[in-house]
């Protein structure tokens, strides 16, 4: 089991220098400090040392939840949205740091106590800063005499601060700042040393660190001023890194996982792309730490992939080759794909051959042969690097022909984002590079089996598809309408079902059949369609999570429209709960009450126990002017993705709002996933629980997952069947209801859910004239039995298989047993 890296070793070291700079700014400023005797002159924060809070101003780098629960999982992303706009920002010069310090300790009104989490962060930065050189130096990385100079200056700076700020400590932290010394241990748990390597326990289970906080009526953020020595950078980088490894471990996981059948290709790919997306943010904040490096971000990679090799006890002159044609030695290929240096290199070789006149598409075979089937873990570094160039060359050739051509279609991944960001500004952004790592590490562990998501997409959206065209046909051959039905939603059906046949056309194909048309260029054989699907299951499964969610909600808005579902529930539980009917006897029905919580079903949330409960529960769920109460939508977790994708809405995702979004999933967890023994228990909304924040992607995964067959389930198909055996229950009560009611007990096809509610009438005696009678009840069980004897009760359970979902119904005291 790995844990979603919540702590970013970068991130965190970034929160603790801007910790130290925000209080000694605000609290110096509260104190009356003279802003003439600052490095700008000024506080205020428009001044060249403050920097916009727009995110467009960043620099760039150089190379359905039910109810409330909903909304609070919708609110979780849009805060993250809301807390980066409209706030003022002031860099905070290192010269000014012991003016300030000193400004402060000599000011007496007013008196200020330096609070204990001051520092314990200060204490933090400089036990960090001061081992970091030191290892640096350790692994012959030891910075030229002015750089080494500015470096002791900073450390130096930071403990003059502390010194100062002595006499305003408490007396525990004073004593503790007089005998804080860092052991290497400590740095090392916290930042795992100097390569890519996994960080302590200890650390991933530490609570959240309490940090100093400004005054509350000071507005400003304050910011640590960016230091650009080389040390700065290195560590910026290696800590980065570790970051994204840790990330990269989660990811192969979740593929591992996917390779045994434990996970849903669409559960995957969501999870894998938000994993990419926290990346992103991690990295975003470090690139522009590199930008005035020599190259940028891609030289400071190559000096971090010369200190690993260093610090695997390689000297320089074996890392490099005479001999190979581009000076690079082969057999340090493990290395160099540790530190991502393959796929840089062949995105760099990508980028050099895009043209804004041209698109870049790159014939099957062109680049050479692929063949997934060869071992790979017996080919030379040499054929290694082959492989990863192939699948990147063509992959890339894909993406660039959606970028460019193709603005409409249906998702766009983290891959494809990076893709589109290269194209745009002619760099190679580094949240690309781990894109492309990702996709070539998913390769690595799939093999042949890569291209198996690419095939359930295709057959799911097959099967999907035609329960649309059934639901169609279906509804004009019985001429049933109704106005909670308007043709308006028929026209959503079609045009779902036509996406549905585009990506099965696979519109990247089409294209690239039109361009060498156009350019009367020979077609090769060997093209096929749905290639990129075939390369990337991420992409496979982002799709599936798309359609899913379209006729996910096609389903759910038909049966609330009908009442369908609803009411053929009602029937079977009260048929149930007087011994007519067996349990688990309808399949399909059993499945759709396992899915959604009784509170879909009937109002207040339990099922009826005796006849005038039924009449009256009935009528509840028939709602005001017979329109029906609707079912609850569920996917509290799958909804807020889908919403993501559809949209293409630009979500910063953190690990928090991951956390407060899978905390709301209606599944918890019992036993583990790799002793083969955890189970997925739904709950109710009111018993939902926290989860641990260092297991939110581990979560992520396994609540999506636990969704899958919730949102494949074909509810358009229970639809009809529920209206095929209401229609079964009126044929056989029909004598009956006409005696009892009239002729005209219905004006319409439309009404045929008020049989059932005809049916509790008589059962419970509320029928004037009538004694209460459980003939009626009796024909409408024969009716259910008939009607699901005849091989109508598994219709959904079974398609659902032949989508590659499984059902199995079994006792839930023995469950729980078997798996103690």
């Amino acid at each position: 089991m790995l844990p979603l890296p919540l702590k970013s070793a970068y991130l965190e070291y970034k929160k603790d220098t801007d910790a130290v700079a925000s209080w000694l700014a605000s609290t110096a400023k509260k104190c009356g400090f003279p802003a003439d005797q600052l490095k700008s002159g000024s506080w205020d924060t428009s001044d060249a040392s403050s920097v916009s809070s727009k995110p467009s101003s960043k620099p760039s780098s150089s190379g359905r939840k039910k109810g409330k629960a909903r909304k609070a999982a919708s609110a979780a992303v849009q805060a993250t949205k809301s807390a980066i706009q409209g706030v003022s920002r002031y860099i905070v010069a290192i010269a000014d740091y012991h003016k300030l310090a000193k400004h402060i300790a000599d000011t007496a009104d007013p008196t200020i106590t330096v609070p204990d989490e001051f520092v314990a962060t200060i204490d933090r930065v400089i036990s960090i800063r001061s081992s970091f050189g030191e290892r640096l130096a350790e692994h012959g990385v030891g910075p030229d005499t002015e750089a080494d100079l500015k470096h002791r200056h900073f450390v130096e700076v930071l403990k003059k601060v502390r010194e100062a700020l002595l006499p305003r400590m408490s007396s525990k932290a004073s004593s503790s700042a007089l005998s804080k010394a860092a052991t290497s241990d400590e740095i090392s748990n916290r930042f795992a040393g100097l390569g890519v390597e996994e960080p302590s326990q200890a650390f991933l289970n530490a609570s959240d660190i309490e940090r100093p906080t400004q005054p509350t009526e000071d507005k400003t953020t304050y910011e640590a001023e960016t230091l650009a020595e080389l040390e700065d950078v290195l560590f910026t980088f290696f800590t980065m890194m570790n970051d994204l490894a840790r990330i990269r471990d989660v990811i192969r996981w979740i593929w591992e996982n996917y390779q045994k059948g434990l996970f849903d290709i669409a559960a995957a790919a969501v999870a894998t792309d938000t994993a990419l997306a926290l990346g992103r943010g991690i990295i975003d904040e470090a690139e522009p730490n590199f930008k005035n490096f020599e190259k940028g971000t891609w030289g400071v990679q190559h000096k971090f992939f010369f200190i690993c090799c260093r610090r695997k006890g390689h000297n320089i002159d074996s890392v490099v080759s005479d001999d190979a044609s581009d000076n690079f030695n082969y057999e340090m290929y493990d290395l160099a794909d540790e530190c991502f240096m393959n796929t840089h290199r062949c995105l760099l070789s990508f980028l050099a051959i895009l043209s804004p006149d041209h698109l870049p598409i790159i014939k099957e075979g062109f680049m050479g042969h692929y063949d997934p089937t060869t071992n790979r873990d017996k080919l030379p570094g040499h054929a290694k690097f082959k492989e990863d160039q192939i699948l990147l060359m063509e992959f890339l050739s894909e993406l660039t022909v959606v970028t460019r051509v193709i603005p409409s279609y249906p998702v766009e991944d983290e891959f494809m984002r990076g893709v589109r960001e290269m194209d745009k500004t002619n760099k190679v952004p580094f949240s690309l590079v781990f894109a492309a790592q990702t996709f070539l590490d998913i390769h690595h562990l799939l093999r042949a089996d890569v291209s198996r998501g690419s095939q359930s997409l295709q057959n799911e959206i097959k099967h999907l598809t035609q329960t649309l065209k059934d639901h169609l046909d279906y509804h004009k051959k019985s001429k049933l309408r109704i106005k909670n039905w308007p043709e308006r939603m028929d026209d959503m059906v079609r045009l779902v079902i036509k996406q549905g046949q585009e990506m099965l056309a696979d519109p990247v194909y089409q294209c690239k059949i039109s361009y060498y048309r156009r350019n009367k260029m020979p077609i090769a054989s060997s093209m096929r369609p749905n290639r990129i699907l075939d390369y990337s299951p991420v992409l496979a499964g982002l799709n599936l999570l798309s359609f899913r969610g379209d006729v996910n909600s096609i389903g759910i808005d038909a049966a609330n429209a009908w009442g369908s579902i609803q009411y053929a529930i009602h029937l079977y539980s009260a048929l149930q709960n007087e011994k007519l009917v067996d349990r688990q006897f309808w399949a399909d029905l059993e499945m759709a009450q396992a899915l959604l919580p009784d509170s879909s079903f009937f109002p207040g949330g339990n099922a009826p126990k005796t006849p005038k409960k039924y009449l009256d529960t009935f009528v509840l769920q028939m709602g005001a002017a017979g329109v029906p109460r609707g079912i609850k939508k569920g996917l509290p977790v799958s909804s807020i993705f889908v919403e993501k994708y559809l949209k293409r809405t630009e979500v910063p995702w953190t690990p928090k709002n991951i956390h407060d979004i899978v905390s709301r999933s209606g599944f918890e967890t019992k036993g583990e996933l790799g002793k083969g023994n955890l189970l997925l228990w739904q709950i109710d909304e009111k018993d939902q629980k926290d989860i641990e924040k260092k297991r939110a992607l581990e979560a992520a995964s396994l609540a999506l997952n636990a969704e899958v067959a919730e949102m494949a389930f074909p509810w358009l198909t229970l639809h009809k069947s529920c209206w095929e055996m209401m229609k079964l229950v009126k044929e056989k009560n029909h004598q009956r209801l006409s005696q009892i009611f009239g002729s005209g007990y219905l004006n319409d096809k439309s009404q045929m859910p008020f049989v059932i509610g005809y049916i509790f009438m008589t059962t419970c005696g509320e029928c004037p004239g009538h004694l209460r009678t459980m003939d009626l009840m009796k024909q409408a069980a024969e009716a259910v039995k008939e009607y699901v004897t005849r091989g109508s009760g598994d219709l959904c359970v079974k398609l659902l298989a032949e989508m590659g979902h499984n059902v199995q119904f079994v006792n839930e005291e023995e469950l729980v047993k078997n798996n103690a």
